[in-house]
């Protein structure tokens, strides 16, 4: 019989899905009708025809999230990434092997910038030079690495074979050698093409077209009949050349000018001029031109549009928060990417950003939270933005609408000391009245903690004992009143100053009972340094520090914080409870599963053992609804369905599968819709009691029990029919269910 432990971690299928942003295309290739595209969250497939997308990610067997060039070759596609790797997949996008020698090369930047194939030989141009690699075998056949003089490391942009030579484009101009030469690893082989014409100032891209080397430069096009001479293609002088590319009957120009034609009888016609960078180009059809931006593809045809892949619009994640019907928010960065925050319902995402939402005056939202239910509260660095004062402050959302914006202006929110303008606000939270309290980060005043209450509009600030204010960002409110905020980044003196906890009393105008006091390495903090604080389903408050975590079990008596001795010293960064109560804590060096107590360590995730793309993971967020976990790194967003939801409030109707149940089963018996913490009796149809979970047979999970279908000692129940009654904990709820076993 499966033990316990192996039947609670086999009972849960582990799902996994990787969301990233696909909107920065850095190569374009087209195959079988389709445009397939490497960009900084993956590869994805376009159909012009069709309209549609497929996308891949670590998730669907891709090697690493940061794809940097593309080609296809012999039915297949090549993709070389961010880390070396060089994967090769099928047609539908299926990897089959990967060549990853690059990737474990000691090397310090491995991204491959360019594949080119000639024969069976297939050339990688890396950040340190040409490796050329077996197409047959996939194995490494040899490797350029000093083929410019006087440069220690030579970066390569381009290859191209040429009457026998092979010739490479780099950022210190172009060198060449004979391929047949025995060892061309040795730089004695190569030669630099004399600077007469300035390819010293670098060489972006190389192409064999209509019979002669054309050779890409920030000063214009120069083409070669013998790949010693050269001289300027007239009409090109003014274009920096980003690349060049051969479409069969003409030959592309991509310039930092424009897209232009050269025709075979090197007459130059403009395709595109409209100011969009275009970092790369194929050409689909004689009509349509595709091509990458660091916004999506533009298509150029009969029309010039703008085509966006779905998913996130960037992977500049910080924060992460579910609200009460399951959906998830992100908040973007301090830093502006050009996003605000996205919401994510389980099947589309919403983007969010100044440029498309006026009310807002930045796009700078680093934190984000659900709270009573669903409203949003995001919260904004400061600034700078396009607008000048007010900065910063909250935007509140209801119904994916935002509500209000509010500031130093029309809030009692207040700045920092040099700007009482710049107002950061990091999370909020919800009291047991429907305040929604968020922490003022660097309030010029001292007063950190601010309250809005939607019944009345109305504002409350409150004043800690910190001088200069501090860097307060996380923040918890328990089912006393407690608030709990934690100090995340220094203040003007180079200080942190723990967990700063304030008590209301239920009266916000009333200031004359508040309670008050720091929390700090004094009283047992790890660290005060916190980077995250949590209030769990049993009214624990968890500390995340960037020394381990910390947990005070009793929050009526804050005097008693204890350290969780597993996370000792890690850097905590976000932390939430799943459907179990057990704790998901992200860190630097991956995700923790801890037990509902945290003195149990259940699992560990990290990019060696899972598709999460990066192991500093800035935060998490549970779905307990659904039974989901989110992850968040600065390649975007991972989710993990678990299969364990959060357990129903009342019976309404239970449920059991397979029924009937036929042995031998190649699964568990479930029998879902439970309340928390059900217990299961399974009857004869003589009133026999002849198992209960959890138990010997089977465990309870959530809202769904898992039976083996035997008795109580571990022996297979007989054919016949059998009744299933739950309980809730305290008796006062039950129902009933029936259950067929056919041997």
């Amino acid at each position: 019989m499966v033990s316990m432990m192996g039947l609670q971690a086999s009972a849960q299928t582990l799902i996994w899905k990787n969301f990233s942003s696909m909107y920065n295309v850095n190569g374009i290739t087209i195959f079988n009708g389709h445009v397939w595209a490497a960009t900084s969250g993956g590869v994805f497939s376009y159909s012009p025809v069709s309209g549609t997308f497929d996308e891949f990610t670590t998730t669907e067997g891709l090697s690493n999230i940061q794809a940097t060039s593309i080609i296809s070759d012999s039915g297949n596609i090549l993709v070389g990434e961010g880390d070396g790797t060089i994967d090769e997949l099928n047609s539908s996008g299926v990897r089959y092997r990967s060549q990853k020698d690059i990737e474990k090369s000691s090397a310090l930047s491995k991204r491959v910038r360019n594949l080119a194939v000639a024969g069976d030989t297939l050339f990688a141009c890396t950040d340190f030079g040409v490796i050329v690699i077996s197409r047959s075998s996939f194995g490494i056949l040899d490797s350029y690495l000093h083929f410019f003089p006087k440069q220690a490391t030579d970066t390569a942009n381009s290859v191209a074979i040429f009457h026998g030579d092979i010739y490479v484009a780099s950022p210190f101009g172009l060198s060449f050698a004979p391929r047949s030469a025995t060892d061309l690893a040795a730089p004695d082989f190569w030669n630099a093409v004399p600077d007469s014409i300035g390819f010293s100032s670098g060489v972006s891209s190389l192409v064999v077209f209509n019979g002669s080397l054309l050779v890409g430069t920030n000063h214009g096009i120069f083409y070669s009949s013998d790949g010693i001479t050269f001289q300027l293609l007239p009409g090109t002088g003014t274009m920096n050349v980003v690349t060049l590319v051969d479409d069969g009957n003409s030959l592309l120009i991509n310039s930092q000018n424009g897209l232009f034609k050269l025709l075979p009888d090197n007459s130059i016609s403009t395709i595109y001029s409209g100011g969009v960078s275009l970092h790369n180009v194929a050409a689909y059809a004689d009509t349509l031109i595709l091509g990458g931006t660091s916004l999506g593809l533009l298509s150029i045809g009969s029309s010039v549009q703008t085509i966006v892949p779905p998913g996130p619009a960037t992977n500049f994640v910080n924060h992460l928060s579910v609200d009460a019907s399951g959906n998830l928010w992100c908040a973007t960065s301090s830093d502006d990417h050009g996003w605000a925050f996205m919401k994510f319902d389980g099947t589309k995402w919403k983007n969010y950003s100044l440029s498309q939402t006026p009310i807002l005056t930045t796009n700078q939202f680093f934190q984000i939270s659900a709270v009573c239910g669903n409203r949003i509260v995001a919260g904004a660095w400061g600034g700078p933005g396009p607008k000048p004062t007010p900065r910063g402050g909250i935007a509140l959302l209801s119904s994916d609408t935002i509500t209000k914006v509010f500031n130093s202006s029309n809030s009692q929110l207040v700045g920092i000391s040099n700007d009482p303008t710049y107002v950061v606000v990091g999370d909020a939270a919800c009291d047991a009245n429907g305040n929604i309290w968020m922490t003022d980060f660097g309030a010029y005043n001292g007063n950190i903690l601010a309250v809005y209450s939607p019944q009345d509009s109305s504002w409350y600030t409150f004043n800690n004992p910190y001088s200069p204010p501090a860097g307060f960002v996380s923040i918890a409110v328990d089912g006393y009143g407690g608030v709990w905020a934690g100090d995340q980044f220094v203040d003007n003196q180079g200080n942190f100053d723990g967990v700063f906890y304030y008590n209301a009393n239920g009266t916000l105008d009333d200031k004359s009972d508040d309670q008050s006091f720091p929390i700090g390495t004094s009283d047992g903090l790890l660290s005060d340094q916190v980077n995250s604080v949590m209030v769990d389903n049993e009214n624990q408050v968890w500390v995340g520090t960037t020394l381990g975590l910390n947990v005070i079990y009793d929050p009526t008596d804050p005097s008693l914080v204890l350290s969780i001795y597993s996370m000792l010293d890690q850097d905590i960064l976000g932390i939430d409870y799943d459907a179990l109560d057990n704790k998901w804590i992200s860190t630097v060096t991956g995700v923790f599963v801890l037990s509902k107590d945290g003195n149990t360590q259940l699992a560990q995730y990290n990019i060696t053992n899972s598709p999460i793309p990066n192991d500093n993971v800035v935060s998490v967020a549970c779905d307990r609804i659904h039974g989901i976990v989110y992850f968040a790194t600065n390649y975007g967003v991972t989710q993990l369905k678990m299969g364990v939801i959060q357990p129903q409030t009342n019976f309404t109707k239970i449920k059991v599968y397979p029924n009937p149940v036929k042995f031998p089963i190649k699964d568990y018996v479930r029998i879902a819709g439970l309340v928390a913490d059900s217990q299961i009796k399974i009857f004869s149809v003589a009133g026999k009691m002849v198992s209960h979970l959890p138990g010997p047979a089977g465990t309870v999970q959530g809202d769904i029990a898992y039976w083996f279908g035997t008795d109580d000692e571990g022996r297979l129940l007989p054919s016949g029919i059998y009744i299933i009654i739950a309980y809730s904990p305290d008796g006062t709820q039950s129902a009933v269910t029936k259950v067929a076993i056919v041997r």
